[in-house]
């Protein structure tokens, strides 16, 4: 999302913002279904190498088939959506295991194999949240700062950190960072800058489902070199809840 040119991007072609939530929900699920499909036919690639180990071969298959279940599940609720459903599933979850799989999701892709990626927790990783829309929320922040970031040199780094109460992420990269004038419009949907054929949603995406979760995300403009995003979310498991 940042990457290239650190002007704003301002499509000639308006496009129209949803009317309805139904129709904006639609949009937001559209962008996220292409991430697993990159996954898929990057893996897919893989697998047709032939110097590749048994083990790499079954590894590769694995998220195949992760992939299509991600699809499925993005699909599913897309139906939902159209019948005015809510599919957000607030469960006991693992933030490590969620943000490991957001990560294999957004850096599969083969201009993005020489990039940096770290993860680093800290505290409690286990508590109350949806994974699948949570991961949605840091793959979309990762895939950002990948484009973001030199393909020979980037360096990204994800935090966790979370205790009864709350979980805060932090994503950071080592980017050019956003510029002061459009740091204000960043989670606005179909705002893109710094790439061509960016659609703009991601960070709309991130924000609606933090939001659903009752946190906040945000640019931290006090940040001295790249661009860091963070977040904070509810983390405490409901009493009687059966872990």
């Amino acid at each position: 999302m940042l990457a290239g040119s650190l002007r704003c991007v301002q499509r000639n072609i308006a496009i129209p913002e949803p009317q309805s939530d139904v129709s904006r929900m639609v949009a937001l699920i559209c962008h996220d279904l292409r991430l697993p499909l990159t996954a898929i036919l990057a893996n897919a690639e893989f697998l047709t190498q032939s110097d590749i180990s048994e083990t790499e071969r079954n590894e590769l298959y694995q998220e195949i088939r992760w992939s299509i279940e991600r699809m499925n599940e993005l699909v599913t609720s897309l139906f939902e959506c159209s019948k005015g459903c809510d599919t957000f599933r607030l469960a006991v979850r693992n933030i490590v295991d969620t943000v490991e799989r957001a990560i294999r999701m957004a850096s599969v892709r083969q201009e993005f194999r020489r990039i940096t990626i770290k993860h680093h927790h800290k505290g409690l990783a286990v508590g109350w949240f949806d994974s699948n829309h949570l991961e949605r929320v840091v793959a979309n922040l990762v895939l950002n700062a990948c484009e973001a970031v030199c393909p020979d040199s980037g360096r990204i780094f994800v935090t966790t950190t979370g205790n009864r109460d709350c979980l805060q992420i932090g994503v950071w990269d080592n980017g050019r960072g956003i510029p002061p004038t459009i740091q204000d419009s960043v989670f606005q949907p179909f705002v893109t800058y710094g790439k061509i054929e960016g659609g703009g949603l991601g960070l709309a995406i991130a924000k609606k489902i933090v939001e659903d979760h009752g946190g906040d995300i945000y640019l931290d403009r006090s940040n001295a070199t790249g661009t860091l995003f963070k977040i904070t979310i509810p983390f405490a498991i409901p009493e009687g809840t059966i872990e």
